[in-house]
């Protein structure tokens, strides 16, 4: 065997090892950005230990489109395994977490070393072009929610509007916080906070205590929009809080 080929199956290796650490750590409550780094780490892995086992082809007979297929869909379906509203059960479930691991690992292998077996080359920008979506992502990029001008300027003006705001201090509005969640948080997260495009937020209140569900709200990691101070106010930050740890 070339030191090529077992380079490659070390790295596969460590990359699996990594895929694994769930089934140590347990659960655990990781922010978006987070979950998409750690996941271009398992496709950076998986496409170089591909690229360093696949011989490329010499073959252009019409079933060995076959590796081009492979190549071009795979980076799909691991873009759906990465998707953001799923994240808050695999944080509650080390086993489901582990499984997703190793379908990203294992579909950025499958990247590269189709890309390869098809052509020198095509392995390297399949790959990459899938390394970057899963990095791009970790930064908002295409899962993003932007908010609608209509809907973000009709909400201030309800602000405008009150008379009067409950202070920072004393009991949160619990029923307000849920009329705000549904006007800014459900087109995400559900009406029921269930999830959607967004994480579900069920449970949320074993995972955030009422201080760190306020510090997400006010200072959120993409692709979750930034509501506070443009659209909520300090006092709508707690009411919010404290709807989300009624669900």
């Amino acid at each position: 065997m070339s030191g090529k080929r077992i380079i490659g199956w070390v790295i596969l290796a460590l990359t699996v090892l990594v895929a694994l650490v769930p089934l140590v750590r347990g659960s655990a409550d990781i922010p978006i950005a987070q979950h998409h780094l750690i996941h271009a780490a398992l496709i950076a892995g998986g496409l170089l230990s591909a690229l360093l086992l696949a011989t490329p082809s010499r073959d252009i007979a019409v079933g060995h489109y076959g590796w081009l297929l492979l190549a071009v869909f795979s980076p799909f379906a691991a873009m759906l395994l990465m998707w953001p509203s799923e994240y808050a059960w695999y944080e509650r479930h080390a086993s489901g977490h582990i499984l997703e691991h190793l379908g990203i690992l294992g579909l950025g292998f499958t990247t590269g070393y189709a890309g390869q077996r098809y052509a020198a080359g095509i392995g390297w920008a399949t790959g990459l072009s899938l390394l970057f979506m899963a990095v791009a992502s970790a930064w908002g990029f295409g899962v993003a929610h932007s908010i609608s001008p209509i809907v973000a300027t009709s909400t201030v003006v309800q602000h405008i509007a009150t008379s009067s705001e409950q202070a920072t201090s004393g009991s949160p509005d619990v029923a307000h916080g849920g009329k705000l969640f549904t006007q800014n948080c459900a087109v995400c997260h559900g009406a029921r906070g269930a999830g959607g495009e967004g994480p579900s937020l069920i449970g949320e209140k074993a995972r955030k205590n009422f201080t760190q569900a306020q510090q997400w709200i006010i200072d959120p990691s993409p692709p979750m929009p930034k509501f506070y101070p443009a659209v909520l106010t300090r006092s709508d930050v707690r009411d919010v809080a404290a709807f989300i740890e009624t669900l």
